[in-house]
């Protein structure tokens, strides 16, 4: 990574941790944070924060063999070992660079082509079907939650426009990805658009009749590719059961942060809990928005409105958010970093031998 880069990316961090610090200082408080803190069992709080990483870690694995899944539906053979550690690196993107459900996907998409050199048609319908299958399961866990919480509450404005504003945005979502999986004229004019784009600036200067034949191929690859799922149902109701139990293991860390905290009436807050998850989700996946500061001001808010004091939801979500956030960029650079300094060294060891 560029160091001009890494000092904008860190800079965009920086700025959206100090909104976050300066939204705890005027509306919550730092006192009555210290005061929560003071008050932790410390042996209570090591158990289950200690567990809520590991739960982290498996919720990333189960991710992982959701899409491994796919993949091995369509014969893309990489390992889940690697699959494992592209997820990470996919987050990692996600997370640095403000354009969220886009930069890693393309991450991933890159990483596999690059280590199998197969047909990019197939790994992105991999990628397009694994991003319905979670959006899916995230939307129905936050419609099975919002209806009881509606039916059993007098629920405000204030919450329940959020509420349909994040269903109606992962509707579309999920609706967009289905026309352009299956609507192959739609898609062919995406793909024309930009050719047509370079043909007219580059003018006779290159031949791009090559280009426009690869990617036409790789456009049959990938409604081809996307079709075969509605055959192979096996794999993807694997998919799917590896991204529920990925969604309840990521969910159930919002959970043990609070008994870590001593809190153990969030078990009577299910629905409640369900709803902050999934709108903090929906939050980091709104393309160009701050990768920090802004999750944690809706958390904040929202556990605010359910009646959870807010120096208690300030303090649960700093500490659910050193593991979705800050644990996940340490590992995922860590990563990166190991994959680097691998592959310098493979490199030397073939310069060595020839």
């Amino acid at each position: 990574m560029k160091v001009g880069l890494f000092v904008k990316l860190s800079a965009f961090i920086i700025t959206g941790l100090l909104i976050f610090v300066f939204y705890l200082y005027f509306f919550v408080g730092f006192n009555d944070i210290i005061e929560v803190f003071g008050s932790i069992n410390p042996f209570e709080y090591s158990f289950y924060y200690s567990i809520s990483i590991i739960v982290s870690l498996a919720s990333i694995l189960f991710y992982s063999m959701s899409w491994n899944c796919l993949m091995k539906a369509l014969s893309i053979n990489v390992g889940l070992k690697r699959v494992f550690i592209y997820c990470w690196l996919g987050n990692l993107v996600d997370l640095i660079i403000p354009f969220e459900t886009v930069s890693g996907e393309i991450t991933r998409i890159y990483l596999v082509h690059r280590e199998t050199g197969g047909s990019s048609g197939k790994i992105v319908a991999s990628v397009v079907a694994h991003r319905i299958v979670t959006t899916f399961i995230t939307l129905g866990g936050l419609i099975f939650a919002s209806v009881f919480f509606i039916i059993g509450y007098n629920v405000s404005a204030e919450i329940l426009y959020p509420l349909l504003l994040i269903i109606s945005g992962s509707l579309l979502l999920i609706g967009i990805l289905f026309y352009l999986a299956l609507a192959k004229e739609a898609t062919k004019k995406i793909i024309e658009t930009p050719i047509k784009i370079v043909t007219f600036i580059v003018r006779d200067r290159f031949n791009l009749s090559d280009l426009r034949e690869r990617a036409y191929r790789n456009l049959i690859q990938f409604h081809h590719g996307f079709k075969s799922f509605s055959r192979n149902w096996r794999a993807l109701a694997k998919s799917i059961a590896y991204s529920f139990i990925a969604w309840l293991l990521h969910l159930s860390i919002y959970f043990l942060v609070f008994y870590a905290l001593g809190l153990g009436w969030i078990s009577t807050k299910i629905y409640e809990t369900i709803i902050v998850y999934s709108i903090s989700v929906a939050v980091q996946n709104i393309p160009i928005a701050l990768p920090l500061g802004l999750v944690e001001i809706v958390m904040t808010s929202l556990y605010t409105l359910f009646k959870i004091p807010a120096a208690i939801g300030g303090t649960a979500t700093l500490l659910i958010r050193v593991i979705t956030f800050w644990l996940q960029i340490i590992v995922g650079y860590a990563i990166a970093q190991w994959i680097g300094v691998k592959n310098l060294l493979l490199r030397g060891l073939k310069e060595t031998s020839t």
